[in-house]
């Protein structure tokens, strides 16, 4: 397999103020949720960002700020989106979802972001499952899905490849290059006159609906006793939406729809409440920062991610590790990259 080299983290000038490191907004967090946007602020700040902005529910908005009072606030109002939207347009890159809830009010969040906002948007936990509630013909247009990042654990991810099976996507030309999650006998829609199509006109081959069935229950039979071939479930997924898949857990995956990236940092002691909100706010945070595309950022977040904590597994223990240890292991990670 490829090596993929990653990119390289250029040292601060002396004369640098904060405007030189992007913006980042993250809109995340429900009453019964108020750490997860602080812990998407958190990674993001940790990793260099200059500014973050958080948008939250009136209701909790102070406490989260008190948890990270280093980002400042934006109170969403469920009757005015357009608002939010705007305010996102002000930013270099926006984090979408953990903690923010199912409600009809997040569903018009997520499709009002992809159908306006052109910007780079990392969306992760109920961001994907909005997603992932979607009928077919709710899905948004969106001109570039190519700076979209999606990253789900494996139940996110299953969810989500089933509602793109049956909306239409990329799945037998995906399936051709990942054959352990292939579809069987897909249809080609070629000379069909309503192709299913992705928002910028691009045709899709697809299966039918027996055959994306068979896709999406079959990935998670384990081969031998290995389990899934995560590699080309990631790339089914990418191929299929136009988007960069990270799709998390031991040895996380990476695909940008052409190359394929496997993280070879991070240990047990990561698995913890929060650490994929950190590392959203981290993807978030380089994407933001400038210099790196959507899936080089998503690559390089996942091994400085899975690097903060090896470094916090070494000072605190095997277990025990929180999510605000990996964010407070990151500028050290930095530095240690940077040296390489």
């Amino acid at each position: 397999m490829e090596t993929i080299e990653l990119p390289a983290i250029t040292p601060r000038r002396s004369e640098a103020y904060k405007g030189d490191f992007g913006k980042v907004l993250v809109i995340a967090g429900s009453d019964c949720m108020i750490g997860a946007p602080a812990m998407v602020a958190t990674g993001a700040m940790r990793t260099g960002t200059g500014l973050c902005r958080i948008a939250t529910v009136k209701d909790i908005l102070p406490q989260v700020l008190a948890i990270c009072p280093v980002a400042t606030g934006f109170i969403i109002n469920p009757r005015d989106i357009k608002s939010l939207v705007e305010f996102a347009d002000q930013h270099d890159a926006v984090a979408v979802g953990p903690g923010l809830g199912t409600s009809a009010t997040t569903k018009k969040i997520i499709l009002e972001l992809l159908e306006r906002h052109r910007g780079p948007i990392v969306l992760d936990a109920d961001a994907l499952n909005t997603l992932a509630s979607l009928e077919a013909s709710e899905w948004p247009t969106r001109r570039d899905w190519s700076n979209v990042i999606l990253t789900p654990h494996m139940g996110e991810f299953m969810r989500l490849m089933a509602a793109v099976a049956k909306r239409g996507g990329n799945i037998g030309m995906a399936a051709e290059k990942a054959p352990a999650a292939a579809v069987s006998a897909p249809r080609s829609l070629a000379d069909d006159d309503d192709l299913p199509s992705t928002a910028d006109g691009v045709a899709l081959d697809m299966a039918d609906e027996a055959a994306a069935a068979t896709a999406v229950t079959s990935a998670v039979e384990p081969a031998a006793q290995s389990g899934p071939d995560r590699t080309a479930l990631a790339e089914l997924l990418s191929r299929a939406t136009g988007c960069v898949v990270v799709l998390k857990g031991h040895q996380t995956v990476i695909a940008d729809g052409g190359r394929i990236g496997i993280n070879k940092t991070g240990n047990p002691a990561m698995a913890t409440a929060g650490s994929g909100d950190v590392l959203t706010g981290v993807i978030a945070s380089l994407v933001g920062q400038g210099g790196l595309s959507c899936a080089q950022a998503a690559r390089l977040g996942a091994h400085l991610h899975g690097l903060a904590g090896d470094m916090a597994a070494k000072a605190i223990g095997p277990a025990g590790v929180l999510a605000t240890d990996i964010a407070e292991y990151m500028p050290r990670a930095i530095a240690a990259y940077i040296k390489k």
